[in-house]
């Protein structure tokens, strides 16, 4: 694999587009943005059809979805989803915070926001919209990211919904989740700017950090996703798809320029043969009477289901259908991905890798023999119905001509740990058309320029700003993109304590959480009231966990109440006073034995009588204070 420094030499062009959900309401509908558990309450069947764009042409990737003949089953919940995510009605007005959000991005980009928005339709028939369409809004061109040695300049920042999630795919159905459809994305797209691997997980961790600091994107797995479109000289552009591990941006960008590198050699050596594109011929011959008792499992079960076993020279090809293209993964593998994505056959067997998978040598001999292969040739086999194992042949022969061209405009798919299977065709403009339902938006200047005034502040300027309000090194680096330090910072400049409140949002919220909490019930006002509260001596410490529990399970009841119900109305000095004299007067022998080494073993016992009414602090200092008297009487 290529050195850092030998990249720029290979002539690689990286750009990225990262897609972030944002923590707000759904786009087009004012349904929860919450991924659900459980047994869904409905689910409709539909079957998706492409449609022709405004100049009279199909998108090439929404036709080679129609070809496989899918149905699509969504699945739903009475109480969060509407007809809206069922595509029953119209969509609503998009959603308010959403857009302002996207609005603060930009800004932050020194992007160019557009006067007017315009929803668009993105023709998608994978069956991930229930419309056959994703609604998307351009909203502002141009910008720059600040990286270590360079500025990397910004396309486009989109608005768009997200799509449904696929929770289970058998044979001809997939079956989609509808909870996901509709959830707000932002779409930023660099240009194609990134020089080095390196280079490409730098520029991902900047525009990450960009988002979170806006405080309100959402976290977790699936929340963001990064698609990076690479090519190098010589080469072509691919588009992989769904990278969600940041820490290894950098292996899928050198795994696809070695990937590249290998499929350039290969049309050198096709070419070294004497072999032109328009010369690879071959026609699909029936294969079954080679294999009648065959140890093959695959092509036994394929024919004892009434199938048929094909096969299909490709000239010039032995020895390089096993040439590795990436890590474990061969040319024979893009054939046999594309037999897969095309035709739903299980893949292919290649010449390269016979015998083997219980196909003998003396078949695979006589297959060569009846496919017309010379000692330069390799060929394939695909077993199964008729016109589906015709089809795969199609499809393999499309694509070994490709490697007569090099590098193949694609899409393909992130798998873990760095490689890439094929997925699609690239898209084109074909699949673009204007959302006739939605009025456009016009963007107030005012509006936009008091957005401007209200930015949020840069993580490095967050960690000067914390360590002068005295946060730790710890609670600065987590409160730093942290969704809470808007709110953090708000209230600290509204006179709340610094240090209380970093607690609280950092360690409670969490500690709740992992305890049963539903904190998704608790909005901002909601932690306003509770950092009121600690502020004021009201809720202490020990009780915060407890009262956040209750609270997110009945967000409707007053917290006054449930602190009440609670009995965690902090105690008084008098109240505390008297808890710690009681409990060094019942044990008054082991104060006078250890002196003030009794404060731990009796910090416990004053806590469990005033049950978390008062804070640690307050009751150390009391019980000594109350054992130094002890002392002295």
């Amino acid at each position: 694999m290529p050195s850092e420094t030998d990249f720029k030499a290979l002539g690689l062009k990286c750009g990225l587009e990262v897609h972030q959900q944002l923590d707000t309401g759904k786009l087009f509908c004012r349904t929860p943005s919450l991924l659900r558990e459980g047994k869904a309450d409905y689910t409709v069947s539909r079957k998706l059809r492409p449609v022709v764009s405004e100049l009279g042409e199909y998108d090439a990737a929404s036709l080679e979805a129609f070809r496989k003949g899918l149905e699509y089953v969504y699945e739903g919940f009475d109480d969060s989803i509407s007809l809206v995510e069922l595509d029953e009605e119209p969509p609503q007005p998009i959603d308010g915070e959403a857009l302002k959000i996207s609005l603060e991005v930009a800004l932050l980009c020194k992007s160019q926001v557009l006067d007017q928005l315009f929803v668009m339709r993105k023709a998608v028939i994978d069956g991930s919209n229930t419309s056959g369409f994703q609604r998307t809004m351009l909203v502002a061109t141009g910008g720059k990211i600040r990286l270590k040695n360079k500025e990397l300049g910004v396309q486009t920042i989109v608005l768009e919904e997200d799509a449904a999630r696929p929770v289970e795919k058998t044979g001809a159905k997939i079956v989609y989740r509808l909870d996901r459809l509709g959830i707000p994305l932002i779409e930023l797209a660099t240009e194609p700017g990134i020089e080095t691997p390196e280079e490409a997980k730098e520029a991902a961790r900047a525009i990450g950090e960009i988002l979170r600091i806006t405080g309100k994107v959402k976290r977790g797995l699936g929340t963001i996703r990064q698609d990076v479109n690479i090519s190098i000289a010589k080469g072509a552009r691919v588009e992989i798809k769904g990278v969600q591990d940041l820490q290894i941006i950098d292996e899928y960008v050198r795994r696809e320029a070695e990937r590249q590198l290998k499929l350039l050699e290969v049309k050198k050596e096709l070419e070294a043969k004497g072999l032109q594109k328009n010369s690879l011929k071959a026609e699909p011959r029936a294969l079954e009477k080679f294999f009648a008792g065959t140890e093959s499992k695959i092509l036994k079960g394929a024919l004892e289901k009434g199938g048929k076993v094909f096969g299909l020279k490709l000239e010039k090809f032995s020895g390089l259908l096993g040439k590795e293209l990436q890590p474990n993964r061969r040319l024979g593998t893009e054939l046999a991905d594309c037999v897969k994505v095309k035709t739903g056959l299980k893949g292919l067997f290649h010449s390269d890798e016979l015998p083997n998978y219980g196909i003998t040598e003396q078949e695979k001999s006589a297959v060569a023999e009846e496919l017309g292969c010379g000692a330069q040739d390799g060929f394939v086999i695909v077993a199964g119905q008729e016109e589906k194992a015709l089809h795969a042949l199609e499809a393999v022969l499309e694509k070994a001509r490709q490697c007569l061209e090099g590098v193949p405009e694609e899409t393909r798919g992130a798998i873990e740990g760095g490689n890439t299977e094929y997925l699609r065709p690239l898209p084109g403009a074909a699949r673009m058309y204007p959302e006739t339902d939605l009025e456009s938006i016009a963007i107030d200047a005012k509006e936009l320029e008091k957005i401007r005034k209200q930015l949020p502040l840069g993580a490095e300027e967050r960690l000067k700003l914390y360590s002068k309000w005295g946060l730790n090194e710890k609670h600065a680096q987590e409160m730093k993109l942290s969704n809470f330090a808007r709110l953090f910072e708000r209230k600290v400049l509204e006179g709340a304590d610094a240090k209380k409140t970093a607690v609280f949002l950092l360690e409670a919220l969490v500690e709740a959480r992992r305890n049963g909490a539903a904190l998704e019930n608790l909005g901002e006002k909601e932690l306003e009231e509770f950092i009121g509260g600690i502020n004021s001596g009201k809720i202490p410490k020990e009780v915060q966990v407890d009262l956040l529990i209750e609270k997110s399970r009945k967000p409707a009841k007053p917290l006054n109440e449930i602190i009440n119900e609670k009995g965690a109305v902090g105690a008084g000095g008098k109240e505390v006073e008297e808890a710690v004299r009681k409990v060094v007067h019942e044990n008054i022998e082991m104060v006078k034995s250890k002196g003030l080494a009794a404060l731990g073993p009796l910090m416990g016992d004053v806590m469990k009588e005033l049950k978390g009414k008062a804070s640690g602090k307050e009751i150390s200092d009391a019980l000594k204070k109350e054992i130094e008297k002890a002392l002295k009487a």
